[in-house]
């Protein structure tokens, strides 16, 4: 039987059923689910990986947490808060994962 190596891309795939807890910010004002976010990303969480579901965007042409909310978590990113930042297929969400006790990020 062949070897194979790790498809490396497997590390950007993902399922919503991977996450190991769900943040549910539907129907939630943009300001306190931004909050939520921040009290998620700066206290300990038990989960390594988290599911962010917002409401997906409307015919009314507000804003959705899409952009505010993805710059917010890029920002994690980069501080070495998280290691995997992306968003869902529909465009209603996040999946992210937590970076290990030392701070590595995937590459």
């Amino acid at each position: 039987m062949p070897f194979f190596d790790e498809n490396p891309l497997t590390k950007l795939a993902f399922q919503a059923a991977d996450a190991e807890q769900l943040l549910d910010l539907r129907g939630v004002t943009n300001d306190a689910a931004m909050q939520r976010v921040e009290t998620l990303l700066t206290e300990t969480v038990a989960a390594a990986t988290v599911l962010i579901r917002f409401d997906a965007a409307a015919q009314d042409g507000r804003e959705t947490l899409f952009q505010p909310l993805g710059r917010r978590l890029l920002q994690a990113r980069r501080d070495g808060v998280l290691a995997r930042c992306l968003p869902a297929a529909d465009g209603a969400g996040y999946f992210i994962a937590f970076a290990d006790a030392g701070g590595q990020k995937d590459n």
